[in-house]
């Protein structure tokens, strides 16, 4: 069966992707992510020289680390395990990234290495996790091989970054069936399945058509008992409807988790009235007889808990095993068989939680009406106004219609001149209310949206048109070469949407006063918009490689914004210029008056 799942994602089997689709189908169920091909543009390092690490995945917003190796069995159903050398070569190849010397690493990874020394010289990554992703069954040699692994690499970590080394490294092997478990995850939102008991003073039971919801309040000792069954590595099956497991009472995620641990140790007698509660999914609940104490028993038939994952981690810290009295929470058991219905438990109960930005805006009246203008202004483009994509939904071939708020939203501040946030910080373009009133305002129309986007996906695509170049051609030299080996700088597509952006007024012939007033004519769809910008940037392409100066240790040879805007500044400023006087050829006019005249300035 998931073969036939993997088969049926189309979108994955593009030539740039190689034997990676394994690798990307389990990041995007792990992840959650939406615009899984976005990702891998930045994420992917496969090829010659990788050393073993086919994809380096940075989220600085879960303060999450991924490196990766991936392998694919073409047989039908092989039996036997994934290579083990497969897996000693991600050894090689962590050694090579996280030894603090980007400039000593193979030209492949020196990019990646760059990333993620920035990364942890800033203290932004608190778990490093090393995925063997392949299509066999899984081995204990293989899952021995991955730990020491993280063995080796958590003492490299500290020696180089001190206080500023992650918290947590793991190794795992993710074969068919962990794969499959996470896949079953993303239709079935609880996997813990077990019947479990639990004894509690009183409840009070609501229900209303397709609901049912027990509340009452349990000892938290019971709840730290679950937690340590079944939360213990990285399955996270106790999680498993939540939007995220436990992200640690270290760091900047942590600070909240840290004082709730704190008020178990100090004060349990008072953790019911200063803490929120649970909500968890149940398949079923049952209550039993009173006991002579006027106690029941409640058994529940499998569990998840859906919001409430930070509240069980940290009561259920290491450092409180011992503590005799933890307190009593408040908890509602939730029973829904309505998959929709569900669907928007998971995503409202959350909102609270800083795991997306973009979910405290997807209600707002801007993304409201950007998603009534995309479908009735512009031909019934499907826009999700930054909500999330139901999880079983993410396993799909994406709509060819569909713009994915999120990656739109890079798009738009790279191209109004914040590429680097972009890249490094794009949940701030939805938390910072500044910054997303610029972004997302009155004046901020659909159609200026698509064009944005459009430019971004026509940068993507040339990207990978030159991926695969190389890939079938490994020896590829000259021009051509060079824009690949450009193209592997991370953070490179919005660099470009950037420059691009500082080109527009060559590309119009005039001068223009308000960048959000660009769209094009008429409505298009996101595939014609994409071909309309990809006929621009075939004369510009060569001239990209220019701009590597803005992308060198992520735009200066120091470290802050001030470094990264010089550089960018410098460096697009010289593209700028070199498309202005390749404008007058023939061939390049002809083509930028072809593009002029499917744009229309119209004021927002």
């Amino acid at each position: 069966m998931l073969k036939k799942v993997i088969d049926d994602r189309t979108d994955l089997q593009r030539k740039e992707y190689g034997d990676d689709r394994y690798l990307l189908f389990a990041l995007q169920l792990h992840q959650g992510i939406e615009d899984i091909h976005a990702v891998a543009a930045d994420s992917l390092t496969d090829g010659g020289q990788d050393h073993g690490c086919d994809l380096v995945y940075i989220d600085r917003g879960t303060e999450k680390l991924i490196i990766a190796q991936g392998y694919e069995d073409k047989r039908q159903s092989p039996k036997d395990s994934a290579p083990a050398w497969k897996a000693s070569s991600l050894n090689e190849g962590v050694a090579w990234l996280l030894n603090g010397k980007p400039d000593a690493l193979p030209e492949r990874l020196r990019p990646a290495g760059e990333a993620i020394h920035q990364a942890l010289r800033e203290g932004a990554i608190k778990e490093v996790q090393f995925w063997y992703v392949h299509n066999r069954p899984e081995s204990v040699n293989i899952q021995a091989e991955l730990d020491a692994t993280a063995r080796m690499t958590e003492k490299v970590l500290i020696q180089v970054y001190g206080d500023n080394a992650p918290n947590r490294v793991i190794g795992m092997e993710v074969g068919v069936s962990t794969l499959y478990r996470w896949y079953e995850g993303s239709r079935s939102p609880i996997l813990v399945t077990d019947e479990i008991p639990v004894t509690v003073d009183d409840y009070f039971e609501l229900a209303n058509g397709n609901w049912r919801a027990v509340c009452t309040a349990v000892d938290t000792a019971w709840l730290q008992n679950l937690y340590w069954e079944h939360n213990g590595d990285e399955q996270n099956r106790l999680f498993s409807a939540n939007v995220r497991g436990f992200v640690g009472v270290k760091g900047k995620q942590g600070a909240i988790n840290s004082a709730i641990r704190q008020t178990v140790q100090e004060q349990p007698d008072n953790l019911f009235v200063l803490n929120n509660g649970i909500t968890a999914l149940t398949r079923n609940v049952e209550i039993g007889e009173p006991d002579s104490d006027g106690r029941r028993t409640i058994t529940l038939h499998g569990l998840s808990i859906v919001n409430g994952a930070q509240t069980t981690g940290a009561v259920s810290d290491n450092t409180l095993r011992g503590q005799t009295e933890a307190g009593k929470l408040m908890i509602r058991f939730v029973v829904c068989d309505d998959t929709t219905l569900v669907d928007e438990v998971i995503r409202t109960t959350n909102r609270q939680l800083a795991t997306q930005p973009a979910d405290f805006r997807s209600n707002d009246r801007t993304q409201l009406r950007l998603i009534r203008e995309f479908k009735e202004d512009l031909g019934g483009i499907a826009y999700d106004g930054g909500r999330r994509t139901a999880p079983s939904d993410i396993t799909k071939v994406p709509p060819a219609n569909k713009v994915v708020a999120t990656t739109a939203a890079k798009a738009l501040a790279a191209f109004h001149d914040e590429p680097y946030l972009a890249y490094l910080e794009p949940a701030r373009i939805w938390s910072d209310d500044a910054l997303y009133a610029r972004l997302f305002g009155d004046h901020t129309k659909a159609r200026h949206v698509l064009f944005c986007y459009g430019l971004h996906q026509a940068v993507q695509k040339a990207k990978s048109a030159y991926a695969v170049k190389c890939r079938e051609d490994p020896a590829l030299k000259g021009p051509d070469r060079r824009i690949h080996e450009f193209f592997q700088l991370r953070g490179s597509v919005l660099v470009v949407v950037n420059a691009v952006a500082e080109c527009t007024e060559i590309l119009l012939g005039h001068g223009v006063n308000d960048p959000f007033a660009l769209g094009f004519k008429r409505k298009p769809q996101i595939d014609t918009g994409v071909k309309r910008w990809s006929e621009v940037l075939k004369p510009m392409l060569p001239f990209v490689p220019l701009l590597a100066p803005a992308l060198q240790r992520q735009g200066s040879d120091g470290t802050g914004d001030l470094g990264r805007k010089t550089a960018l500044q410098g460096a697009r400023e010289n593209f700028a210029g070199i498309i202005y006087q390749n404008s007058a050829q023939d061939h390049v006019e002809t083509a930028y008056a072809q593009f002029r005249q499917t744009l229309e300035e119209k004021a927002p």
